[in-house]
């Protein structure tokens, strides 16, 4: 008898690039490949994500084997008025209060709907993405084993707000522990869950496909590419970039932007191409000489360093651009978070092949010794076949 699965992601995996995205397609690819053993159904967020006719029918066309469920987050108040006062707004007042001091985004409509959906199949396993959603499960009716994909430790991402971070941590590690098992990117998130819930935690890696190191070119169409959605931490990372690393850099040295980050730039500069969203991103990682990933602040692995490492390119980035790796040094990347080193090290990358190629290996056997697809698969096959 086939098992029978539900993975939850709020987001629309086939819509945008971000590192999120990344792990959600990753996780559909092998369901849907394990159509053998298991009955899975995919939900998400009709009003949340970006689902249109289109990303709908690119989900189906990409994962046949897997059933898709969208439910809507809230009622539409202008199509159904009084509805959306008496059966959304009124019973979120409550929740809506406590937004500043707890992890849980949800809503009681949503909730209501989606425990009538668990409960309408039992399901063996039950994925749920972010702890942010845990109260998803609240009223289940049945015993499924539990599995949290945390993505982040989202109370970090609130370390400014000093006087509700206690509250938050609380409230995380509560929503944490309803869970049998949890699985983090990030080998300091991990020492963080093992020492406050009694779940089985899991490192699970984000893993890409090996590529081939192959011989330096002569011509590189891109000098310099980034990658980014346009969260907050992204956007005041590339402006501290502009504002302070590109005055040092030579105007002949291209930057690329690539992603949703670009709608969040006001200025023009001579040596800034805004690509904003492309379809074929591969393209420019192909064609790319290194990467950048400026990054200030944030929580949890940058999927989008991994992304680059794993493409055999170089990266620059600040300390937290490296947050959650299990190999700090020696792994592709070059770390500093003082501007007149940061464009440094971008030249010596654009101009020393030598010490560029060298950067290149290390990136080649990080991804291979740390980031193997491979030992993904073995992990999900033992977990779901």
């Amino acid at each position: 008898m086939k098992k029978k699965i539900l993975y939850f992601m709020p987001d629309c995996p086939t819509e945008g690039k971000a590192g999120n995205i990344t792990r959600c397609m990753q996780m559909l690819e092998f369901l849907n490949d394990s159509s053998e053993y298991n009955e899975v159904d995919f939900l998400s967020i009709s009003d949340w994500g970006t689902w249109t006719p289109t990303s709908t029918k690119a989900f189906h066309d990409l994962y046949p084997n897997i059933n898709l469920i969208l439910t809507n987050r809230k009622i539409d108040k202008k199509k159904h008025p009084i509805k959306s006062i008496l059966f959304y707004k009124i019973p979120n007042f409550l929740p809506k209060l406590l937004r500043g001091i707890t992890i849980d985004i949800s809503n009681p409509f949503l909730n209501k709907k989606v425990t009538q959906i668990l409960n309408a199949k039992k399901y063996d396993k039950i994925i749920i993405s972010y702890a942010s959603w845990s109260s998803l499960i609240d009223k289940l009716g049945y015993k499924s084993y539990l599995i949290l994909d945390s993505h982040d430790f989202i109370t970090a991402q609130s370390r400014n707000k000093i006087n509700r971070i206690g509250k938050l941590f609380q409230s995380e590690v509560k929503a944490m522990r309803k869970f049998d098992e949890i699985w983090t990117f990030s080998v300091e998130e991990r020492y963080i869950f093992e020492q406050f819930t009694d779940s089985k935690i899991i490192h699970i890696p984000i893993s890409f496909p090996q590529k081939p190191l192959r011989s330096l070119k002569q011509d590189y169409t891109y000098d310099v590419v980034y990658v980014a959605s346009n969260n907050q931490h992204n956007i005041n990372s590339i402006n501290w970039f502009l504002e302070k690393v590109l005055p040092y850099l030579k105007e002949n040295i291209k930057i690329h932007i690539i992603g949703k980050v670009g709608k969040e730039i006001k200025k023009q500069y001579p040596n800034v191409i805004v690509h904003g969203m492309v379809d074929d991103l591969q393209e420019f990682y192909d064609n790319a000489r290194i990467t950048i990933c400026p990054m200030l602040s944030g929580t949890g692995v940058k999927i989008k360093v991994l992304e680059s490492l794993s493409n055999n390119l170089p990266v620059v980035t600040n300390t937290r651009g490296v947050d959650g790796l299990s190999q700090k040094n020696d792994n592709g990347c070059l770390v500093t978070d003082d501007a007149k080193e940061f464009a440094e090290y971008m030249e010596v990358l654009l101009k020393n092949d030598e010490f560029y190629d060298s950067q290149r290996q290390k990136a080649h056997e990080f991804i291979k010794n740390n980031h193997s697809l491979e030992k993904e698969i073995v992990f999900f096959k033992n977990k779901f076949s």
